[in-house]
């Protein structure tokens, strides 16, 4: 079934009242949102943009910088979003490692990093609150290497 079909049978059920305006404009974004990767060079994870950005920053939790790494650089031509949320966390997860090995040079440093370890996961677990709710944000007091 191609997006065509169902932006058609979408229609359809605007035209007989069967779904309102607002319905039927949610449901029509979502239809292309699904269908954006589906163009390029054949990768379909069957994910809309906001999913693969909630993916992108869960996964920091199992990779650090690794896993969104590779997904930003697979999907950064093919999605505005994925390619902003990559560069952010990236930018993040360096800015952090250098504040970590700053205080870590530093005689207080090596308590201070726990403190970072937590700040870390905190930041993530809004990033991704946000991203679940279609917000962008910024993670805090991050050096921005890629622009």
């Amino acid at each position: 079934m191609s997006i065509y079909d169902d932006l058609e049978k979408l229609k359809r059920l605007l035209d007989e009242g069967a779904i309102s305006k607002e319905e039927y404009e949610r449901e029509k974004e979502r239809i292309f949102a699904a269908g954006s990767y589906e163009k390029g060079n054949g990768m379909n994870l069957g994910m809309d943009d906001k999913t693969l950005v909630v993916l992108m920053h869960a996964s920091q939790f199992l990779t650090s910088f690794i896993l969104p790494l590779v997904l930003w650089l697979l999907f950064r031509d093919k999605s505005k979003l994925a390619d902003e949320a990559g560069k952010k966390i990236i930018n993040f997860q360096l800015s952090y490692l250098v504040y970590c090995i700053i205080l870590c040079i530093t005689c207080i440093g090596s308590v201070l990093v726990v403190f970072i370890g937590f700040a870390v996961i905190i930041f993530i677990i809004i990033a991704i609150i946000k991203a679940i709710n279609g917000e962008n944000w910024d993670y805090p007091l991050t050096i921005r290497f890629l622009k």
